[in-house]
């Protein structure tokens, strides 16, 4: 069964240009990671806050993402850009 993960990056003020080309270079590798069904972001430059929806095929393919993103350093590139830790919610995945 599929999973969703909601993830929310807040950019600090003055990093909100430098983390929206870097999720417009990074989201299309994770679009293409194995496990992902579903990705896609929106934004909201009045708070530079970003909305990421994640649909993966299992919690394991995404927790096996994470930990590429983390073996590359992309993790700690993307939290130095934000004013707070980023949220992940896990949710279940409803079709119709």
């Amino acid at each position: 069964m599929s999973v969703v993960f909601a993830v929310t990056f807040k950019a600090k003020d003055d990093t909100y240009d430098q983390l929206h080309a870097t999720l417009k270079a990074i989201l299309p590798d994770t679009a293409k990671f194995e496990g992902a069904e579903l990705i896609s972001c929106s934004a909201d430059p009045t708070d530079k806050t970003f909305y990421i929806h994640e649909v993966w095929d299992s919690v394991e393919s995404q927790k096996t993402y994470l930990g590429w993103r983390q073996e590359r350093g992309d993790v700690d590139k993307l939290v130095a850009l934000l004013r707070e830790p980023p949220s992940f919610e896990e949710r279940e995945h409803l079709t119709f």
